[in-house]
């Protein structure tokens, strides 16, 4: 579903490199027996590719490894903000229809509290957001600028999205890509602003240039 959508992520924020090699197959299924429950195609995707790279799993969000999933409150939980502020994880009714509907949602708990709240219709969108925000946040050069919603579109001219509308749409973020110019791109709905990162030291400060945005250094 989005292993190759993942890569894309991978390789522009880290070209060249060597990310540590994500989780096995026997790893991802000793967690599913261990669980008696079947896992998603999207979050063993991003097992696969990312499942034990610090900077992906890690840099701000804590993603669980496949040892560490555990059902809690009629949820998967797979995920937690990095100061353990909210828990997000996936509803079980919905892993038990996973025949019908393939892409699950994604809840968010706040730790304090009790109830849950819909963070995501999709969890493919959800990780392909969260992978852009994660690896944007691990490259040496990052920044960040207000961007109007009512023109997204115009960043197509910079960016490719990752993804098409049936994986990428439906969470709060959406993932953007400039492979030419190894620059990794996370919209932010809810706040209308334009994170972007990349290890090359000029990219930002061309793109600014480019784009005519003023960004604000992380």
């Amino acid at each position: 579903m989005i292993v190759e959508l993942l890569q894309v992520i991978v390789q522009t924020a880290f070209p060249g490199s060597t990310l540590k090699p994500g989780c096995s197959i026997d790893q991802i299924a000793a967690a599913e027996g261990r669980l008696e429950l079947t896992l998603p195609e999207a979050l063993k995707d991003y097992f696969t590719v990312c499942g034990h790279s610090r900077e992906m799993m890690d840099e701000n969000f804590h993603l669980m490894t496949p040892e560490k999933l555990r059902v809690e409150r009629d949820h998967l939980i797979f995920c937690e903000e990095n100061q353990g502020l909210a828990l997000y994880g996936i509803p079980l009714e919905e892993l038990g229809k996973l025949a019908e509907t393939s892409n699950p949602s994604v809840d968010m708990n706040p730790t304090a509290g009790t109830k849950w709240f819909c963070e995501s219709s999709s969890l493919s969108a959800y990780l392909l957001g969260l992978g852009a925000w994660q690896a944007l946040l691990s490259v040496p050069e990052k920044a960040r600028s207000e961007f109007p919603r009512k023109e997204l579109k115009t960043l197509k001219a910079f960016f490719e999205p990752v993804g098409t509308p049936d994986v990428r749409l439906g969470a709060d973020w959406i993932a953007l890509v400039d492979r030419k110019n190894s620059i990794v791109a996370a919209y932010l709905y809810h706040s209308e602003m334009l994170y972007v990162g990349s290890p090359l030291d000029d990219a930002l400060d061309e793109f600014e240039e480019r784009s005519g945005l003023v960004l604000d250094s992380l």
